[in-house]
């Protein structure tokens, strides 16, 4: 089936309006057709999770085990490739890791040392546990390695904490965005991992391509003005010329020379909820931190789509707490989503659709289960 394809690279006045082919693409950032794929806490949760996001990567490729959904066939050879930005939360579970940095961030305001050791304890065994199921035989040793190097400097950090008896809350940013620099770095080493076997035994893709995944740390992205508003405004000029000078780092980096660099698609894992500011400081996006860092990588790169992998179906028409008849809407309108979202429902926080509605043109979001991934899920969209 022939594919209608859109330039917009040439800026927002080249293109208002999605091609009306269901199966049409843009091509974006750096002549690229992109999508941009986001896993929340629940979906890094443990080895058994990262796993799974792995195989969703992999199935949205069409390099993967899995049989590809109905909504995500194995790419036309014909077809311009997909390059995907895979944005991370940090790990999930009980308990979660955000929420065992910041309570040691409280524990040594209190000058409670021995809880600081515990609770760092509880971290370190969380992903050293992960990596160890994921990669038998001591391999990615280095990535243990670095997350226990992290957490020393965050010892050192806290027992400043505790001298001054004050939890200044840019010191609650830093340490609480450690946990999504190690579950991006997981699951790039996972995808790496696993495209280096495929390599290594012949497996090639339907589309003849190797497939690269890079770890990158949205700090070197992501710059945010946090004197414009509450929750920092995004500095679009600023990032866009970082994300160009990023990717073509690790282009240079990572693939091949010449006309064989053709036969080669890059892949990004993101991190989620850190950025920085204008003076280079490590900050947070607050709040839904991560839906709102996978919303602005999308507009940057001028993605097709965002989806959001959570543990729900999708956009529920009621609470099912409250209507057993409760059911997945499998499409709705950004104004609708925005409503539910303010009313408090669990949908997306109303800030994170923002980037997709300032793109041009505006990027559709997809709400799809983890672990139903087979299952359309809900579309929010602008038009058509």
């Amino acid at each position: 089936m022939n594919q209608e394809v859109s330039d917009r690279n040439d800026g927002p006045s080249q293109t208002q309006t999605r091609p009306g082919n269901p199966g049409a693409y843009f091509l974006g950032f750096d002549s690229k057709r992109w999508e941009v794929h986001k896993f929340g806490g629940t979906s890094v949760a443990s080895a058994d999770c990262f796993l799974k996001a792995a195989a969703i990567v992999e199935e949205q490729l069409g390099i993967g085990a899995l049989p590809p959904s109905h909504s995500n066939p194995y790419p036309n050879p014909n077809d311009t490739p997909k390059h995907l930005a895979v944005v991370v939360s940090a790990m999930g579970g009980k308990p979660k890791v955000t929420d065992l940095l910041l309570n040691s961030v409280s524990a040594a305001a209190d000058r409670d040392m021995t809880q600081v050791e515990a609770l760092l304890g509880r971290v370190q065994e969380k992903h050293d546990s992960c990596i160890d199921a994921l990669f038998p035989q001591n391999r990615h040793q280095k990535l243990k390695d670095q997350i226990q190097s992290d957490i020393s400097d965050l010892r050192d950090i806290l027992k400043t904490v505790s001298l001054m008896k004050w939890q200044a809350s840019r010191i609650r940013e830093l340490v609480s965005g450690f946990g999504e620099l190690w579950s991006s770095q997981i699951l790039a080493c996972l995808l790496s991992a696993q495209a280096q076997k495929r390599h290594s035994t012949g497996t090639s893709s339907p589309d003849k391509l190797t497939h690269h995944f890079t770890y990158v740390d949205a700090r070197r992205i992501i710059t945010i003005d946090e004197e414009a508003i509450q929750d920092g405004a995004v500095c679009w000029d600023i990032s866009q010329t970082k994300v160009k000078e990023v990717y073509a780092q690790e282009c240079a980096r990572l693939l091949p020379k010449g006309e064989d660099c053709l036969k080669h698609c890059l892949h990004m894992v993101i991190t989620g909820y850190v950025a920085s500011n204008t003076q280079g400081v490590a900050t947070t996006l607050q709040r839904d931190g991560s839906e709102y860092s996978a919303a602005i990588m999308g507009r940057l790169l001028q993605s097709n789509n965002i989806t959001i992998w959570t543990d729900v179906d999708g956009v529920l028409s009621a609470d099912p707490r409250r209507v057993l008849e409760a059911h997945v809407i499998p499409e709705v309108s950004y104004n609708e989503a925005m409503e539910l979202a303010d009313f408090g429902a669990k949908v997306i926080h109303s800030k994170t659709i923002q980037p997709a509605i300032m793109a041009h043109p505006q990027i559709p979001i997809y709400i799809r289960n983890t672990f139903n991934s087979s299952f359309h899920g809900t579309r929010i969209y602008t038009s058509g």
